[in-house]
């Protein structure tokens, strides 16, 4: 089954309205459906909690249940194949943030592809990706 993950620019754009948040929106209704597998690592759920948390608390733990009730599943830092050791070798030869690189550590050890915004510097990281807007 085709697996993707999701980065925490990409669930923003869908939680807050923002452009591209359709294309998140039909990815999650598949996801909701069983056609793909989606997942997110806990890294960039604790980065999509602690933005929304700043705008409201109660918001921040509808939209986690509600990521939750898509049937994302949540991937640990120790699962996957020591995963940290994979996000902090991507880190140490690329300029991205750190829950960038575990979004891609993922990504490669799901061997999924990563939906992201359209940051360039996934780019470089030969992973497969889906763009939900143009940088």
């Amino acid at each position: 089954m085709e697996c993707v993950v999701f980065n925490t620019e990409a669930l923003l754009a869908y939680y807050l309205g923002e452009a591209g948040g359709d294309v998140v929106m039909r990815l999650l209704e598949s996801v909701s459906g069983r056609k793909i597998k989606g997942c997110i690592n806990i890294v960039d759920l604790a980065e999509l909690y602690y933005i929304l948390h700043r705008k409201s608390p109660a918001a921040a733990d509808e939209k986690v249940r509600n990521l939750r009730a898509f049937g994302v599943e949540v991937i640990g830092v120790d699962c996957k194949q020591c995963l940290w050791r994979v996000a902090a070798q991507i880190k140490s030869g690329s300029a991205i943030s750190l829950a960038d690189a575990f979004a891609a550590a993922t990504a490669k050890l799901c061997q999924g592809r990563l939906v992201t915004g359209g940051d360039p510097e996934f780019d470089r990281l030969g992973i497969p990706l889906i763009k939900i807007r143009s940088s």
